[in-house]
């Protein structure tokens, strides 16, 4: 498919609204999997905020659809249990259609209205470039078109002033929150040190879906850098003032291996945000699960799925989100308000966690759990299936790291934008792994070599238990021999320490991985190497030593039965 010189080359990506149309409709589990692990009491300085957050487009160019609808239904559940929301506008919606008007006289004064920037034809003719996409569409959803970083730095600045220029003339003021399905840092920059934005939002982790991959983004929030929207800036003279905040609720645990075929969000639209086993289950990370410092949550919906996919999700989730916030412990509030919170209390990106101790959508054969941990340094991830544990994902950040088309325009559909990764679960597993079935899975595995030479893999046996202290968070798992085994998640480290019953043998991580996939190019005995996109970073090894496997890389702790792997890169 080629519009104005930009070619489709990826007819095989699908979009949300494809994956919706192409839904069959499965049965949900419905028993609830008791909790095996225990969670810490979560501790009073952990700011906890939801954004109800839904974005009005004026056009949908694909099929007849009702756009003003689901905007009126959205606001009357959300009116009817008293809670405070943000609606952010398309341009589109901005300067045509009963959008403004309804906002303006239904809002009440807990609610704010934004700016979703996302770039169709009348904006480009406002600001005076060209219009790049389908001829006949008012909006097109391709990545070159719909997003900032389809355009120059100088047009992207141009499209930024006119989105808030108008937006002024429209409401009397500027907006203030911001969000898009991918920002990118050009424009963020602009709209934070020239219109003191308190929030924005962009989307979630995810692989191909609309045409475009993120992968390796901080889990909840954080301040960016200036030369990589999709990364928390490590020093503060790097670092942007106003926040990210990721969207769409997502589902710690099953999303990352891209086992299911529909978007496993808090969307009503989607199975899982129409699942009361799964929104309990969220709602309840949300509120009760360790979460150090910060936690955050997206719900709501774009209005251009139609209020009949909606309607009965958007109502229960409204339901329990109110009972919720009547128990005080989660703030439903703005976007703008999370924002400005957020800045008072967090001079540089918090560390912040997501501990999902029961299988989301409540299996009981093979179910799995999960827990993440980001800081401004890294993001780690630590994940339970059946009795086996594993790391599944290691990411680190760098000031120096540019994002993809951050000066040169995508000029396709179907783009990858990933991180700086020292282990990435899926991206390193072989295809079919990927694709569901036995293979060769990206991991790291924890076992103990014994005086003898053997090996004896680490098998869980109880927990995964949870405790918070300070700013780093501990998991510890009880293993086969009597053993315990903990995983300590430190703002730049990550520590792993057997604890209860010392025997004579030493810790081993085993790293698997498909070499060719992997970003690895060299391993020392105190430190691997890695490149990605020309781009070198390096983890330190404290404890132990490294050495190279036919599948990854394998490290072996010296007398003592712990290691320490330092992620964050010195700037």
């Amino acid at each position: 498919m080629i519009h104005d010189g930009i070619t489709d080359q990826c007819t095989a990506v699908p979009t949300r609204r494809q994956l919706l149309r192409g839904l069959v409709a499965t049965t949900m589990a419905t028993g609830m999997l008791s909790m095996e692990g225990t969670q810490a009491q979560t501790a009073d300085r952990t700011v906890r905020a939801v954004n109800i957050m839904n974005f009005i487009r004026a056009e949908e160019p694909r099929e007849p659809m009702d756009l003003i609808l689901p905007v009126r239904e959205q606001m009357k559940h959300i009116k009817a249990h008293g809670l405070a929301a943000t609606w952010l506008l398309q341009y589109d919606a901005l300067v045509e259609g009963p959008f403004v008007e309804f906002l303006k006289s239904e809002m009440p004064p807990s609610h704010e209205v934004g700016i979703w920037f996302e770039m169709n034809r009348k904006i480009c003719d406002a600001a005076g470039i060209p219009w790049r996409g389908n001829p006949n569409w008012e909006w097109d959803y391709h990545v070159p078109v719909a997003y900032a970083i389809g355009y120059t730095p100088t047009e992207r600045r141009k499209l930024v002033d006119t989105a808030m220029r108008t937006f002024r003339r429209v409401f009397g003021k500027d907006a203030r929150s911001i969000g898009s399905w991918n920002l990118d840092a050009v424009s963020v920059a602009h709209l934070s040190d020239h219109y003191d934005i308190d929030a924005f939002a962009n989307c979630r982790d995810q692989l191909a879906t609309d045409g475009f991959t993120i992968w390796g983004a901080p889990i909840c929030g954080y301040y960016p850098n200036r030369v990589n929207a999709w990364s928390p800036a490590v020093n503060h003279k790097n670092q942007l003032k106003s926040p990210i905040f990721r969207l769409l609720g997502q589902d710690p645990v099953y999303y990352y291996d891209n086992q299911l075929s529909y978007p496993d969000t808090m969307e009503p639209v989607w199975p899982s945000g129409q699942s009361p086993i799964f929104v309990d289950n969220f709602l309840h990370m949300m509120e009760k699960a360790p979460a150090s410092s910060f936690t955050y949550a997206q719900l709501g919906q774009e209005n251009s799925f139609g209020w009949a996919a909606m309607r009965n999700g958007y109502a229960m989730q409204m339901t329990k989100l109110a009972a919720m916030a009547q128990r005080g412990a989660v703030s439903v509030e703005t976007m703008g308000e999370t924002g400005r919170k957020f800045k008072r209390l967090f001079q540089a990106t918090p560390t912040q966690a997501q501990v999902m101790l029961t299988d989301p959508y409540g299996h009981t054969t093979t179910p799995e759990r999960t827990i993440w941990y980001q800081s401004r340094f890294l993001r780690a991830n630590l994940h339970f299936r059946g009795n086996e544990f594993y790391l599944r994902d290691m990411h680190v950040y760098h000031d120096e790291y540019e994002q993809p088309y951050l000066t040169n325009p995508a000029t396709i559909h179907g783009i990858e934008q990933r991180m700086l990764a020292m282990l990435d679960g899926y991206h390193w597993s072989d295809e079919n792994v990927r694709q569901g079935r036995p293979g060769v899975r990206a991991m790291g595995k924890f076992a103990v070599l014994q005086k003898d030479g053997t090996v004896t893999p680490l098998t869980m046996t109880g927990g995964p238990d949870t405790t918070e202290h300070g700013s780093s968070m501990t998991a510890t798992v009880a293993v086969g021999g009597g053993d315990l085994f903990e995983v300590r998640f430190t703002e730049r480290d990550l520590i792993f320490k057997l604890t209860k019953n010392p025997q004579q043998g030493r810790l081993l991580i085993i790293f698997d991985w498909v070499p060719g996939n992997s970003s690895l190019v060299g391993v020392q005995p105190n430190r691997l190497l890695y490149r990605y996109r020309g781009f070198g970073y390096q983890m330190h090894i404290s404890g132990g030593t490294a050495a190279v496997t036919a599948h990854g890389v394998q490290i072996t702790s010296a007398t003592a039965k712990s290691l320490t792997l330092t992620l964050a890169q010195v700037t």
